[in-house]
């Protein structure tokens, strides 16, 4: 479980920025635990988020369309934000918290992944456009293995997912070839589990691809459907705490879906709506401590917080 995963201390609305009230209704035999954020551009609201992280030390950041990466505590405080250093071409849609507290962010539409500290003040980057070693193409997200080594998925055209030493040097590059007949379409969420085996939602195929350490792949699951265990548009994903499921954060039917490891159904929580427990076009969902789970609940422009037992 990398550490963009995962997120310390105890998470409790903020009533000054929840959506629907303190208690929102428990949906199914999940209940939302709290909601933050709301429409707008102002501090703690957001227009149209994108993606989340969270750092050891239990903050959590989120990056909107308007190209505005926020700060919040675990309990969804605001804390501060700043702004992409060029936003003309498009907007981040990736981040990931280093083990070190180096916040990476995937620069979309300029070819790159930029590094910044917890303060939003920039300390590096890798990258430029293009298809050969060492270069991407609109990058989506970023993860980490317990080695130290960096993942990048990107999309339109290279397809794929490279992977970069911990010095940021370019090493080789992930699925670049047919998996059961289709290359990978608009590779979107990653992680690698504590086994080294890295986790892909494949979106635009709609499916869940695992390659291990040599770049094989050695679990492929899941079909188009709207159905629960079919997936659309699978964005995101995340492995459960103790390593055994995977969440998927879809993006099209608006819900999240458990499968273990071997492809097989668990259980879906979230529906099509705007109260707290409904999805509108979500592109995102982490892990926190207690088995709750953090939701970028884009179109709604909020983040719910989730119990998942």
């Amino acid at each position: 479980m990398t550490w963009r995963r995962w997120i310390r201390g105890v998470c409790v609305a903020a009533c000054g920025a929840t959506l629907g009230g303190c208690e929102p209704a428990a949906i199914s035999d999940n209940g939302v635990a709290a909601v933050f954020g709301g429409v707008g551009r102002g501090p703690g609201e957001f227009s149209y988020p994108r993606a989340i992280a969270a750092e050891p030390e239990g903050s959590v950041f989120v990056v909107d369309k308007a190209g505005r990466v926020q700060r919040f505590s675990a309990e969804g405080v605001y804390e501060l934000e700043w702004t992409m250093p060029e936003t003309a071409q498009g907007k981040p849609v990736g981040l990931a918290v280093h083990p070190d507290g180096r916040l990476f962010v995937a620069d979309t539409h300029y070819h790159r992944v930029m590094i910044f500290d917890r303060d939003g003040r920039p300390v590096g980057h890798f990258g430029e456009k293009g298809r050969g070693p060492g270069q991407m193409e609109l990058p989506t997200a970023v993860t980490f293995d317990r080695k130290g080594y960096i993942y990048v998925s990107e999309y339109q055209g290279n397809d794929r997912i490279t992977k970069w030493s911990p010095a940021l040097e370019y090493v080789g590059a992930i699925g670049e070839t047919p998996v059961e007949g289709e290359r990978l379409r608009r590779p979107a969420g990653i992680e690698v589990d504590d086994d080294g085996v890295l986790w892909v939602a494949d979106a635009c195929n709609h499916r869940i691809v695992a390659f291990d350490e040599s770049g094989k792949a050695v679990r492929v699951f899941g079909r188009f459907g709207k159905e629960e265990g079919l997936l659309d548009y699978p964005y995101d994903l995340s492995l459960t705490p103790d390593g055994q499921m995977v969440m998927v954060c879809e993006f099209g039917s608006n819900r999240l879906q458990w499968f273990r490891k071997d492809g097989t159904f668990v259980k879906s929580w979230g529906r099509s709506g705007r109260e707290p427990g409904c999805l509108w076009a979500p592109w995102g969902a982490i892990y926190g401590p207690g088995g709750r789970v953090y939701v970028v609940d884009s179109l709604n422009s909020r983040i719910q917080v989730v119990r998942a037992e």
